[in-house]
């Protein structure tokens, strides 16, 4: 197992789902604010109330790599992190479909793969994000288990509040 690079930290609790850190993102690396072609994307659970950023972390195993026939998928070997030769690049998509977070997408219009980089170590989600939801620095002590779990413990809370709103109840 090797130890990985900073990556970008999501607390779940603190996205208010602006969307500023999509339109930061497509304008340094695409020069225009079109949220579509970010490198992260918001997911919005409306009947929960809850938006998720969800972002490309610097996978132990990357799936993307593997799939790739032509090794235009590579890992840093000083960040670990995934990024695209586009070079190389045939465009055969077998690595959006790989991708176990979803982050990485076919750009239509400039027929090339967009991923995230994390702005070479200096992301601008992080940089833009008013109220600290995404932050950039070292792998936590915190597990991927562990974060997950605070997102399970959120939508019990919310759907025990809902139960007791339901039941004419105070909360």
């Amino acid at each position: 197992m090797s130890t990985l690079a900073n990556q970008l930290i999501i607390d779940y609790s603190k996205c208010t789902g602006c969307r500023l850190c999509e339109l930061a993102c497509s304008a340094k690396h695409e020069g225009k604010f079109q949220p579509s072609l970010a490198r992260l994307k918001i997911v919005k659970y409306d009947s929960l109330g809850l938006d998720i950023p969800n972002v490309c972390p610097p996978c132990e195993e990357a799936p993307c790599i593997e799939v790739c026939p032509v090794y235009a998928m590579r890992r840093d070997p000083v960040s670990n992190m995934v990024y695209v030769v586009h070079d190389k690049c045939i465009l055969c998509k077998s690595c959006v479909g790989a991708c176990v977070n979803g982050v990485i997408r076919l750009d239509t219009y400039a027929m090339k793969i967009i991923k995230c980089n994390h702005c070479d170590g200096d992301p601008e989600c992080a940089k833009i994000c008013p109220t600290g939801a995404i932050t950039y620095g070292p792998v936590s002590s915190i597990s991927t288990v562990d974060r997950h779990g605070k997102v399970d413990r959120y939508l019990r809370e919310v759907k025990r509040v809902a139960s007791v709103e339901e039941a004419g109840g105070d909360v």
